[in-house]
């Protein structure tokens, strides 16, 4: 195979540590199997490891590597490599290893919802579930200490979290989180084991650097010590894993910690047309934190870059039917899961296949869809006074808890209203009032009307305003999830004929479709090309979306490397579309779709 002079340059690399810098379509892992051939052909190949944070990725570059010939080199991921050493660890110790995930007896899921229970007193809501295992996660791989989970919107995760370790510890389990603290751990106190890991592995490379933590780093860093034969390949401009505490800043220190490494820079881009390329270099040359680079490409430019301000959702689909070209692989990407609902709606609607990229996506277990039926319930049911007390404040009552506590809880024979206007004061009275006519109002609509003016109507818009949370996706683009309800919904009369439709729905996303038209987010685009690229929602307050005031700057530039990994999945046509309304409310174009 034929290599450019700077994939020459790395792959010919073997002693000592380097940097290399492989911008998108570069050929990594192109250079990465020649690099393996070179280091077979001089050492004893079951001295290379090669490593990855994803399993694909392993996979894809072992399954490259054997169609080649016989692989005698090591490709694994970093847990995979940390489990290594905690089994012979425990092996040499005389100790069961005992993985939670793999163990029959209990469920992590389930051990978790039940502490909260006994913790908190209520179930916990699937938001707050996926919440605890992202945080603890990300304190574990950034090696923060506890204090981090103060911020959290869980409640009382620290008490939470605590009774989960005392449980691991009372039964000797360990879970998937502690693999690589636990693998640190013993390679910190046991120089026997620390000693023999290294001769085993003389020479690592790291892919997809860009996504690795500063435990793994720390693990790596362990065992390359002192000779430091490691090549990190990485592009600190795709690094959109902060979340889960990919570490951007050890590539940018790199030279710091290991002080003699070589710095090796592919820019040349072989995927994308020269327009898409010389949109995306001048789009990232904004972020101040990185690496200088200039993106080129020899390839001719064969078309500008398009951009287009639909009306709305319906009018942004409408444009992307009509440039999906049926010959080639056209994506359709987003910043956000919860834009998938509205395309797939859509999709269906006009019986068009497609493929998502992430089916597991649950678009319908949310607070907002769980309040509104329960608001949609209780307008059914007047005499519901548990269910009034779970929404009374989230639809502009303006009635105090004082107030509803006063409820009978028993079973009575006046409505909810009527109890009320016994005690309540006059200016109350008529307020309330109007919000029974509400309620009663909404009895008489489809169900995509009651959506629709629950969220506008009623007030829940406002009371929804205050939950915005870091990772409460839902609630942060509110007016896009309420939208897609709302198209989701149409010509549904009731709650029975939604929950119909979602099973539907669900059968749909399952089906294995081979189509040429891909739904996708940038994060499950990354490492990804295809023909025609489409962005959509390109609108101010959903994309770029800062989550983090305080830490804005670098939410900003992380945002930005986002929308450059999303235009570079593109080889021959890229599409930028933004939105005049959402749900019926006016919206701006994102300051990246203007910029470009």
């Amino acid at each position: 195979m034929q290599l450019t002079e700077k994939q020459k340059q790395a792959a010919n690399h073997k002693n000592g540590p380097c940097l290399v810098l492989a911008v998108p379509g570069a050929g990594k892992t192109t250079m990465l199997l020649e690099r393996i051939k070179m280091l077979e052909n001089q050492i004893d190949p079951s001295h290379i490891l090669s490593l990855t944070f994803s399993k694909t990725q392993a996979l894809d570059m072992k399954n490259r590597f054997e169609s080649e010939g016989d692989i005698k080199s090591n490709f694994m991921t970093i847990h995979a490599f940390c489990y290594l050493i905690i089994r012979n660890y425990y092996k040499k110790t005389h100790r069961k290893l005992k993985i939670l995930e793999s163990d029959n007896e209990y469920n992590k899921y389930n051990l978790i919802q039940q502490i909260y229970y006994d913790i908190n007193g209520k179930v916990m809501s699937s938001e707050d579930l996926k919440n605890f295992f992202i945080e603890i996660g990300y304190m574990k791989n950034s090696m923060a200490d506890i204090s981090y989970l103060k911020k959290s919107q869980v409640k009382n995760i620290e008490k939470i979290y605590k009774a989960y370790e005392d449980f691991k510890k009372q039964k000797s389990y360990i879970d998937f989180d502690d693999m690589q603290i636990i693998a640190l751990i013993i390679l910190n106190q046991n120089y026997k084991l620390l000693r023999l890991v290294k001769n085993k592995y003389k020479y690592i490379q790291l892919d997809e650097g860009q996504d690795t933590s500063l435990l793994q780093f720390k693990i790596i860093e362990k065992i390359v010590h002192p000779e430091n034969n490691l090549m990190v390949v990485a592009d600190d401009d795709q690094s959109i894993y902060s979340f889960r505490a990919a570490e951007p800043d050890y590539l940018l220190n790199f030279k710091s910690i290991y002080p003699n490494a070589k710095l090796i820079t592919m820019n040349e881009n072989h995927r994308s047309q020269a327009n898409i390329v010389k949109a995306a270099n001048n789009f990232i040359i904004q972020n101040q934190k990185r690496y200088t680079k200039n993106l080129f490409t020899s390839k001719n430019a064969t078309s500008k870059v398009y951009k287009k301000y639909a009306k709305d959702s319906k009018d942004s689909f409408s444009y992307i039917l009509k440039n999906i070209d049926p010959n080639k692989t056209n994506a359709i990407v987003f910043r956000n899961n919860i834009s998938a609902l509205n395309l797939i709606s859509f999709l269906m609607e006009k019986d068009i296949d497609f493929t998502i990229n992430n089916p597991s996506i649950d678009f319908f277990d949310s607070k907002i869809l769980s309040d509104m039926v329960n608001i949609i319930n209780f307008s059914k049911d007047f005499y519901n006074v548990e269910l009034f007390s779970e929404i009374y404040y989230m639809v502009n009552t303006y009635l105090s808890k004082e107030e509803i506590e006063k409820l009978d809880l028993k079973a009575i024979n006046y409505t909810v209203f009527d109890y009320l206007h016994e005690y309540i004061s006059d200016e109350k009275a008529y307020g309330l009032l109007r919000k029974e006519k509400e309620f009663k109002n909404l009895r008489t609509m489809n169900l995509d009307k009651q959506i629709s003016y629950i969220y506008n109507k009623m007030g829940y818009r406002d009371y929804i305003k205050m939950f915005s949370s870091k990772y409460y996706e839902v609630v942060i683009n509110k007016d896009l999830y309420v939208e897609s309800m709302i198209n989701f919904t149409k010509d549904l009369k009731d709650l029975n004929e939604f929950y119909k439709k979602i099973e539907e729905f669900e059968r749909i996303l399952n089906k294995n479709n081979e189509s040429n038209i891909i739904l996708s987010t940038i994060h499950k685009s990354k490492g990804l090309e295809y023909d025609n690229v489409f962005i959509i929602d390109l609108v101010k307050g959903e994309f770029p979306l800062i989550y983090d005031y305080k830490n804005r700057e670098n939410c900003l530039e992380e945002e930005r490397r986002m929308f450059y990994v999303a235009m570079t999945r593109a080889r021959d046509n890229l599409h930028l579309i933004t939105l005049k309304y959402r749900n019926s409310h006016k919206v701006e174009p994102s300051d990246f779709y203007t910029y470009v």
